[in-house]
């Protein structure tokens, strides 16, 4: 069947595995599905055997996420310090 899709498309035959290895390349590329969902999707028995084969696909995700959280943290310091030290005394 995919032989003969393959040459209505005009394209080169692709094995099956292949297909499968395309679609989950897809969802990961173009709607940054997760591992966990991917893996399940996929019908791995767990998310491990996933990451063997995918895990090449999520690169720089720190550096995503970092730059997602950027300026969401508001830290604020207290405007007095309850703390007497003239820097003389010893500890």
């Amino acid at each position: 069947m995919i032989e003969r899709y393959a040459k209505l498309a005009g394209v080169h035959r692709i094995q099956a595995k292949g297909l499968r290895h395309s679609h989950a390349s897809y969802l990961i590329n173009d709607f940054n599905v997760d591992i966990l969902m991917l893996s399940k999707r996929l019908g791995h028995s767990g998310p491990e055997i996933t990451l063997r084969h995918y895990s090449h696909m999520y690169p720089n995700r720190d550096e995503v996420i970092a730059e997602n959280i950027t300026g969401h943290i508001n830290i604020q310091t207290s405007k007095t310090n309850q703390v007497k030290f003239n820097g003389n005394q010893s500890i």
